[in-house]
């Protein structure tokens, strides 16, 4: 018997086995790199757009609906630029512009050609200044590294510190700036409204009387198609014709009799102001002689006291002078809260006026359980003049009787307009909805409405470089194009090596 042809069929038949599985195996790897290059470049080129996700903590890398919604109002026709004024970085890893420069690509992707953004380094395209700025009312020059938004020939300057909320008392302290939200999106958008809106109102802040800044307050009233300027005070103090709004913010040193002159002639022109005083260590022994003379024409009185909130209910963490307030009934609808955070408040009275004939409203009430704390010319407390326990107002509202009547505002807490505050608490408290509401009373239709955006929280005070960057897009890139192709092609050459042994 010959037994020896049945190993050469065997080897010949494994042979074969092993031939198509090579074959089959290479095909299949080269399919596999096939399919993945060609979804990549069909994904890229016709679907990159919609399936393009953020990864950054909140949302940091994209436009809120709220955004998308007033984007998709404008006209087909708006063409809105917004200009870098420097390159664009390569990396924006740990720089301030890593909150910013991804969320701007945002917009122009999703804006439909509405929007552009782009990029001049100063030093190579100088022509870019005058093209922006043929005045040069606004020294494009000096503000390299900042950003322009253009519409129609007016353009607003937004600066990375714009884009930010940050801890105010730190800085004071330290010289650092720590980052507590982002508000790149509320001031982009509602830049980008102020300067598309049609209704265009003029507020004048005055500066020069001890105060302190007013950054927050000018960015919420820019978002309102309200535009801000300050108003020094001088010998020479006038009130511009184009006023629409007058302002002082925080002041601690009384305004001068040239300003209490142009302030009451403007009054009496149907003028409209907002009044924001306090009590604190710079300004506790003034009395406001002539800003009060003034208040006084509109039947209101800034007091010499402070109240302190003795209902437990009203108090925040158990202080007299930090207390919470509530807003009258002809005021409910200016927030969708009803109580708000009043700290080291002045009682703020009415006053008869005879030669006067306006409507006072209270605006703001304590407790019925609140008292007065009165201090002498040296700010030393007066125990006699501690009043009796009732209810005392926080601001209050004046107004003539004519359509055209002057208008006024007087809080006796900065809580509602100050930096500080507004720093620490962020743009979407109820006290900045109640200040906002405010001002379009004063401004009536001229102020348009700001676009509810959200401000985006930071969780650590500071710039953090792990977040809201381009590295979460280049990692889920690499780990779909190049990780998982890889790995397939490995299990591929493993279960090759396995079976052609078969």
């Amino acid at each position: 018997m010959n037994m020896s042809n049945k190993p050469v069929a065997n080897k010949k038949q494994h042979d074969d086995r092993a031939h198509k599985l090579k074959i089959y195996s290479i095909g299949s790897i080269v399919l596999l790199i096939g399919i993945v290059l060609v979804t990549n470049i069909l994904f890229d080129g016709i679907f990159g757009k919609i399936l393009t996700f953020d990864f950054s903590d909140y949302g940091q890398n994209s436009i809120s609906e709220e955004s998308e919604t007033f984007i998709d109002s404008l006209s087909p026709d708006t063409h809105v630029r917004i200009i870098g004024l420097f390159n664009r970085p390569d990396n924006v890893s740990g720089t301030p512009y890593q909150y910013i420069i991804p969320l701007l690509d945002d917009y122009e992707k999703k804006s439909d050609g509405k929007i552009t953004v782009e990029y001049y380094d100063l030093t190579e395209n100088p022509t870019i200044i005058n093209q922006l700025d043929p005045s040069n009312s606004y020294d494009l020059a000096s503000n390299a590294d900042n950003f322009v938004v253009e519409y129609n020939g007016r353009i607003k300057i937004i600066t990375p510190l714009d884009c930010y909320s940050y801890d105010q008392e730190r800085y004071y302290y330290t010289g650092t700036y720590y980052i507590t939200s982002n508000n790149t999106e509320y001031v982009f958008t509602n830049t980008i409204n102020m300067l598309t809106s049609n209704n265009m109102c003029k507020a004048y802040i005055v500066s020069g009387l001890k105060e302190e800044s007013s950054f927050y307050i000018t960015q919420i009233m820019n978002s309102m198609s309200i535009n801000v300027e300050e108003l020094p005070s001088s010998d020479n103090f006038v009130i511009p014709d184009d006023c629409d709004l007058l302002i002082l913010n925080g002041p601690n040193a009384d305004i001068s009799e040239k300003m209490y002159v142009a302030m009451t002639d403007y009054v009496k022109n149907g003028g409209k102001i907002f009044i924001a005083v306090d009590f604190n260590m710079k300004n506790v022994t003034e009395r406001f002689d002539r800003l009060n003379l003034l208040v006084n024409q509109m039947g209101i009185n800034i007091d010499p006291a402070m109240i302190n909130e003795n209902d437990p209910g009203y108090q925040r963490s158990g202080y007299t002078i930090d207390h919470t307030v509530t807003s009258t009934d002809p005021f409910a609808d200016y927030s969708t809260l009803p109580y708000f955070h009043a700290t080291y408040s002045r009682s703020i009275s009415g006053y008869k006026n005879p030669s006067t004939s306006v409507d006072v409203i209270p605006v703001l009430t304590t407790s019925n359980n609140a008292s007065l704390t009165e201090f002498d010319t040296n700010g030393n407390a007066i125990e006699s003049g501690t009043d009796t326990t009732g209810q005392y107002y926080v601001a209050m509202y004046s107004s003539g009787q004519s359509a055209d009547s002057a208008q006024m505002f007087v809080f006796g807490t900065a809580n509602f307009s100050s930096d500080e505050y507004i720093s620490g608490y962020g743009m979407n408290d109820a006290n900045v909805e109640f200040f906002k509401s405010c001002i379009r009373k004063l401004t009536g239709s001229k102020s348009a409405s700001s676009i509810n955006v959200e401000v985006k929280n930071v969780d650590n005070f500071a710039l953090d470089n792990t977040k809201a960057t381009t590295s979460s897009a280049t990692m889920i890139m690499v780990i779909f194009m190049i990780v998982i192709p890889v790995i397939l092609v490995g299990l591929a050459v493993v279960v090759y090596t396995k079976r052609k042994n078969l």
